[in-house]
C-alpha cells in the first residue's frame, strides 16, 4: 500500500526495500523478513560481499531499483552518508517515472539539513520521507538497535518493532532523528579519533611504551577503549569519513565550531589509506595487537607525507 492508501490508524508496511545490504542493512532486512514482512533488495551490479550479505538475510533480490520501488511499500536507506542523497535523487526518478510513491525512510548517519534536502527531492517526486537514525549493534548483537524516527508518518513506523530493534519515535519534524545520531556518533567516533591521534602523536615521538604504561596505571578504562576498538577502525574509516563531514555540518547548523569532527574526518581519511583498509570486517586479523595498528597507521602517515613532499 503506497503513499495516500492509507488505513485509519496504520499503515500497510507488507512489503520493505532495503538498500543497501552492508553490515547494518542486511541485519535490519533480516529482522524485518524474520517478523514476517516481504524484504526486497536491488542487487544489480552490487558486489559478491553485499550479495552474499543479502543471502545470508534471506531477503528477495528483485534486482533493479526500478522494480523495488514499483514493489515496495517502504524503502529504507542504509548507506554511507556520503551516498545518502545521490540515493534518494535517484528513488525519485523512478518514482516520477512509474507513478509509485511508497514511503522513504532515510536511516543513514547525516546531518539534520541534509536529511531536510533528501526530504525536499522525495516530496517533489510525490514521495513523503520519514527521517531515521540508527543506533547500536546491529539487530541481533547485544542490545537492541535502536531506530530513532520523526516526521509526520513516524508514528507509523511503530509496527516494524521486534525483540532485536526498537523503534523510538521522536515528533513530526524531519531532522530531529537526524540530530541524535549526530551527537551520538560526535561522541562514539569521535573519541576513536581521539584515541587514533593520542597514539598516533605518541608514536612519532617515540613515547608509546611510557605512555601506554601510564595509561594502563592511571587510565585502565581508556586503554581498554583503545585496545578494543582502534586496531579495526580501518575496515570502517573511508565511509566514517562522511559521517564525520556530516556531523561537523551538524554542529556548524548550532551556530558551534566544526572543527573537531573536521580533524575527524581527516584522521579517517588516514586510516582509510593505511594497508589495513584492505580488511573487511568479516576479514580483519582479530589478534592484532594495539601497537601493531598504530605502527600500520604511521607508516601511511609516514607515506603521505612524502607524497606531500614530492
Amino acid at each position: 500500500m503506497h503513499t495516500g492508501e492509507m488505513m485509519e490508524n496504520e499503515l500497510d508496511f507488507s512489503t520493505i526495500g532495503v538498500v543497501s545490504m552492508g553490515d547494518m542493512g542486511h541485519a535490519v532486512a533480516r529482522t524485518l523478513r524474520e517478523g514476517g514482512h516481504r524484504v526486497l533488495a536491488a542487487l544489480d551490479g552490487r558486489s559478491p560481499r553485499t550479495c552474499a550479505l543479502a543471502e545470508r538475510a534471506d531477503v528477495e533480490n528483485v534486482g533493479s531499483l526500478n522494480v523495488m520501488v514499483r514493489q515496495s511499500d517502504l524503502i529504507l536507506s542504509i548507506l554511507p552518508p556520503a551516498a545518502a542523497l545521490t540515493f534518494a535523487r535517484s528513488v525519485s526518478v523512478e518514482m516520477e517515472n512509474l507513478g509509485s510513491a511508497p514511503i522513504f525512510v532515510d536511516c543513514n548517519a547525516v546531518a539534520p539539513a541534509t536529511v531536510r534536502d533528501i526530504a525536499g527531492t522525495i516530496t517533489r517526486s510525490g514521495g513523503s520521507v520519514i527521517d531515521g537514525s540508527l543506533i547500536g549493534a546491529p539487530p541481533g548483537r547485544r542490545a537492541p538497535t535502536r531506530l530513532y524516527v520523526s516526521g509526520p508518518d513516524a508514528d507509523h513506523l511503530t509496527s516494524l518493532a521486534r525483540p532485536d530493534m526498537d523503534i523510538r519515535p521522536l515528533g513530526t519534524e524531519i531532522g530531529t532523528a537526524s540530530g541524535i545520531k549526530m551527537f551520538y556518533a560526535a561522541l562514539t567516533k569521535g573519541t576513536m579519533t581521539l584515541d587514533t591521534l593520542v597514539l598516533l602523536g605518541a608514536q612519532q615521538m617515540g613515547l608509546s611504551d611510557p605512555l601506554i604504561r601510564e595509561f594502563s596505571e592511571s587510565q585502565p578504562d581508556a586503554l581498554g577503549r583503545m585496545q578494543s576498538s582502534v586496531p579495526w577502525l580501518a575496515a570502517d574509516a573511508e565511509r566514517w569519513v562522511g559521517e564525520m563531514e556530516e556531523i561537523a555540518k551538524t554542529f556548524a547548523g548550532a551556530g558551534l565550531t566544526d572543527q573537531m569532527h573536521l580533524g575527524a574526518a581527516d584522521i579517517f581519511r588516514l586510516l582509510a589509506g593505511s594497508a589495513l583498509a584492505k580488511e573487511t570486517r568479516e576479514t580483519a586479523d582479530r589478534s592484532r595487537e594495539l601497537n601493531e595498528a598504530i605502527a600500520a597507521f604511521a607508516a601511511s602517515l609516514s607515506a603521505s607525507s612524502r607524497g606531500a613532499a614530492d
